[in-house]
């Protein structure tokens, strides 16, 4: 399977989804430094697709 992103958006969508879940979510980790790791991966997903999606332009995170 390849680690491409073919739609940056599409990611980017997915990835803050996935941060808030880990968010809202923080009582079901076993360990705060568990939760910490988590939070820490998402973020850095999140910020990764972010970069994509800037990197392209992205017409759609400007409208308003």
């Amino acid at each position: 399977m390849s680690n491409a992103i073919l739609d940056p958006a599409a990611e980017l969508e997915r990835a803050t989804s996935d941060y808030l879940a880990v968010s809202r979510n923080a009582h079901l980790y076993g360990t705060t430094a568990e939760y910490d790791a988590a939070e820490r991966k998402a973020w850095e997903r999140m910020s990764e697709a972010a970069a994509a999606v800037q990197a392209l332009g992205a017409p759609e995170a400007d409208r308003s």
